[in-house]
């Protein structure tokens, strides 16, 4: 296995071992349940927490609730073209070196 690979993999499983750590915080701390992945590549944040409600209000009711648990740090809302905005927060996991990313993405409201 080349190096570049093997570090990929201990960067995976480290990101693994965190998300363990944030899903055993559900229920303990009563937070939403979102979607996670973890990156195939380097150039991306280890683990990305998706708040995928269905409607904008949860999405970003689940957003804060996340971010303020894991004491991340907002970074600029991005909006694109059709006016939807992404709510974006990141904080890093010092003890296992992962980047943890938090988004959601907002519609705008019908006839705003």
């Amino acid at each position: 296995m080349a190096e570049e690979s093997r570090d990929q993999l201990h960067r995976q499983q480290r990101a693994v071992k965190v998300l363990e750590q944030l899903l055993g915080r559900v229920a303990n701390e009563k937070l939403p349940v979102i979607s996670w992945s973890i990156a195939g590549s380097a150039a991306q944040p280890a683990l990305i927490g998706r708040c995928d409600a269905e409607n904008a209000a949860d999405r970003r009711n689940d957003f804060e609730a996340w971010r303020e648990a894991l004491a991340a740090t907002a970074l600029p809302d991005e909006t694109d073209v059709d006016g939807r905005t992404r709510l974006r927060a990141s904080v890093e996991d010092t003890f296992q070196a992962i980047t943890v990313v938090l988004v959601a993405d907002i519609q705008p409201e019908q006839g705003a």
